[in-house]
């Protein structure tokens, strides 16, 4: 069965399916891109890699097409956004004024007028600033990674060879460059292959992140590891660190490896790392949670009305017992705690992307990695009955290591609120083949278990035969 994507109605973006559709924008970037000189070319693929969409306000859209013209074939991204019809042609004036980077001879940036869509052509964009410098090999040999040699190697390395890559994009927030580097060093001749990434932010707040980093890396741990961070360059706000070995928990989820002597591992490392002290000026607090189901709420129940009503429900219920958490232990929070951000290798459980690394209630951690088990069972129409064994076995191993109260309740409630602020909410923003489809199942979980319905609250299956295989693993 070949999954679909189910696109809200939204009034004021009303072409929001035609942009959506990877062959209807096929054909559109084949008429609307053409090149400044020369004799067009073909867009032969169009493949969506990423949606952030805005209800009732714009859809910013990553597109990858492949292209072929006598030169050859080749790739462009593509930073898409759809508007309001006024909203976009000021867009599109003031982009003008700020794209300038020459691409595969396709202008900067284009107006789609029909589509009210302002497009992009990488690395022109227009809150990275540092993308010109992430896909070009002299500039980073030159100017940029000299700097993350020396601080990581010290003084006499030199760079003899790098190839990169892209390995993430996400548009208007944040892309990833992956560098494989040839070191030598002048005195010796001795020689190292290094792999590292760069992470460019829209923002400032990397700077923070890589002190996080440097605290955690300092702090060892048996059962947690960290990417090494090497240096934060203000600049270009780009962050660089060491790659981790390993492959992430999302690709063994998805192609259904995991068992729970696995996620034992990651839940003693989450808990690792809320026992790891950090001086981070960032706090998530209770009524930043308490904000998110607000906004989830809003948005879900307007692109998915058939699920307003036990959503709204639902809310009421988490609203009402928040003031019962036990919040006296803060913790270190990871904040984006999700299968992608957790890498396994044999040795190892590693936990990357600290960008949202806080000071916070535990718990809210937990229950993100909950919710996440509880979402891919959803995907599958798994009954909750049949992921409650996995979900007392994390809940298990996590309570053996943590020093701090885990009650029942309390889990309860961050995993039935992560389900709405976080999974519901996804499902709509990021509008991924498939996921709306799931929105009913997933606000009935979350109703389930903030009514006290289906969870671990069972002794005799914390404490039995599920318990023992825990702690043996």
């Amino acid at each position: 069965m070949v999954a679909t994507r189910v696109v809200p109605t939204d009034v004021v973006l009303p072409l929001l399916a035609v942009v959506l559709d990877e062959q209807a924008m096929q054909r559109v970037f084949e008429q609307h891109l053409r090149p400044r000189h020369g004799t067009g070319f073909e867009v032969t693929a169009c493949e969506i890699e990423r949606i952030k969409y805005r209800p009732q306000r714009n859809c910013i859209i990553g597109y990858k097409v492949k292209l072929c013209d006598r030169k050859g074939r080749r790739e462009q991204r593509l930073c898409a956004g759809i508007y309001a019809p006024d909203d976009a042609r000021a867009h599109y004036v003031k982009a003008l004024l700020e794209a300038n980077i020459a691409t595969l001879d396709i202008a900067p940036v284009t107006l789609i007028p029909s589509l009210n869509m302002v497009v992009w052509a990488f690395p022109n964009e227009r809150k990275l600033d540092a993308l010109p410098l992430l896909v070009d090999a002299t500039q980073l040999r030159a100017n940029l990674l000299p700097e993350v040699v020396r601080e990581r190697w010290g003084d006499g390395w030199v760079i003899v060879d790098l190839t990169h890559d892209i390995s993430n994009y996400f548009p208007e927030h944040t892309c990833c460059v992956s560098v494989t580097l040839t070191l030598s060093h002048v005195e010796s001749a001795a020689r190292r292959t290094w792999e590292i990434l760069g992470k460019n932010r829209y923002d400032d707040a990397g700077a923070q992140t890589h002190r996080d980093m440097v605290a955690l890396w300092r702090n060892v741990h048996s059962d947690v590891s960290y990417a090494r961070p090497i240096v934060y360059q203000n600049e270009h706000r780009l962050l660089w660190q060491e790659r981790v070995p390993g492959v992430t928990l999302l690709s063994l989820l998805v192609s259904g490896v995991v068992d729970n002597a696995l996620l034992v591992r990651v839940a003693r490392a989450v808990a690792a790392l809320h026992a790891t002290p950090v001086t981070s000026p960032r706090r998530m607090m209770l009524g930043d949670l308490i904000d998110r189901l607000i906004v989830a709420r809003k948005v879900v129940a307007a692109a998915h009305p058939g699920c307003a009503v036990a959503l709204g429900q639902t809310f009421d219920i988490l609203v009402t017992s928040a003031g019962l958490l036990n919040l006296d232990y803060e913790g270190t929070w990871h904040g984006d705690l999700h299968s992608n951000n957790i890498l396994i290798s044999p040795t190892q459980v590693y936990l990357v992307d600290m960008d949202c690394l806080s000071i916070g209630p535990p718990l809210a951690d937990l229950g993100s990695f909950l919710a996440e088990l509880i979402y891919r069972g959803c995907l599958k129409d798994e009954p909750l009955e049949a992921l409650q064994p996995t979900l007392t076995a994390v809940v298990a191993a996590y309570r053996q290591r943590a020093s701090w109260p885990a009650p029942e309740k309390d889990i309860a409630w961050f995993t039935a609120s992560a389900l709405i602020h976080e999974r519901t909410l996804r499902c709509v923003t990021s509008l991924k083949l498939g996921r709306m489809e799931t929105l009913d199942n997933l606000v009935g979980a979350a109703q389930r278990i903030a009514d006290g319905g289906l969870f671990v609250h069972s002794a005799a299956l914390v404490g039995g035969a599920m318990g023992e295989s825990v702690r043996a693993a």
